[in-house]
Order: C-alpha cells, then sequence, then structure tokens
C-alpha cells in the first residue's frame, strides 16, 4: 500500500514536469506577417479613399457650419431676437450632426478596416495552424501583440508561415 501511495505521489509531483516538456512552443510576428501580404496595399489603398470620402463629407460640413456663424455673426446687429434664437438653434443643431457624423465616420472606417483585414487574418490564421499542426506545437504566441512578455526558446515560425504562404 506504501508503495502505492509512493508511485502516486510520485505520478502527481512528475506529471507536470513530464507535460510541460512536451509542450512545443512557437512565436510569431503577426503584424509583421500581416504587412507582407501581396494584398495588403490595396486594402490600405481602399482604406485611403474610404477615409478621403469620410473627411470631405465632414469638411463640407465643417465649411457649411463656418457659414452659418459667419452669417450670423454678420446679421446679428439687424436680427430680431427671434431670429437670434432660430439661427442659434440651428448653429447648435448642426454642431450635435458634425459631432454624430464624426462619430459615425470614426465607427465606420474602423467597420471597414475590420472588413477588408477578414480575409487576410483568416488566411494567415489558416497557414499558422497548419504550420503549428504539420511542427507539433503545441501553442503559438503572438510576439506582436505583446502579451508574451518573456519567454526562452520557442521558434519563430513566421518563416515557415512565409512559405506555407507563398511569401
Amino acid at each position: 500500500m506504501k508503495q502505492l501511495i509512493l508511485a502516486a505521489c510520485l505520478l502527481l509531483v512528475g506529471a507536470p514536469s513530464l507535460m510541460a516538456q512536451s509542450n512545443k512552443l512557437g512565436h510569431i510576428d503577426r503584424q509583421a506577417l500581416m504587412l507582407m501580404l501581396p494584398e495588403r496595399p490595396d486594402a490600405e489603398k481602399k482604406m485611403q479613399d474610404f477615409a478621403k470620402t469620410l473627411d470631405d463629407r465632414l469638411k463640407a460640413m465643417g465649411a457649411e457650419y463656418q457659414q452659418k456663424i459667419a452669417d450670423y455673426q454678420s446679421r446679428a446687429t439687424i436680427m430680431t431676437q427671434t431670429e437670434k434664437e432660430v439661427a442659434q438653434r440651428e448653429i447648435t443643431e448642426l454642431e450635435q450632426r458634425i459631432q454624430d457624423a464624426q462619430e459615425k465616420a470614426q465607427d465606420d472606417l474602423a467597420k471597414q478596416e475590420q472588413e477588408l483585414l477578414k480575409p487576410m487574418v483568416a488566411r494567415t490564421d489558416s497557414a499558422i495552424t497548419a504550420v503549428a499542426k504539420e511542427k507539433g506545437f503545441s501553442y503559438i504566441f503572438d510576439s506582436s501583440a505583446g502579451f508574451v512578455l518573456y519567454y526562452d526558446g520557442g521558434e519563430d515560425i513566421l518563416p515557415l508561415v512565409k512559405a506555407k504562404l507563398g511569401l
């Protein structure tokens, strides 16, 4: 019985170290990989074009706002109190529309970027998974994300994934 308990204790103490030795760790700079993809420049161009369209809309709204302010200031001395209140309300409403448009533009830009990057992320995920399975890795860490603060060893699989993607 003592031998069985001793064997169980040794197994419990030794099992974690045996398991740790069997895990093969790898790392990749995913951001660098994404920048190497041939479709990346096209996606960046689409993002820049989309951002310019949004910026042009916001500039037009800003010009309209500046015009309303200038009109109000030039006519303030000859306006009735009611006309002043109406003009001030229009300016305030336009300010709110501009603020809403800026927030929507930021959201739209983020959604557009996510949509353009989705196929690239899927492609790199697939290649990383394939390399990890082929080479027997248990874990692959993204070194560009900054989540791994220290690791001693591990294999950089960027060259393997680049080869898998034909880069």
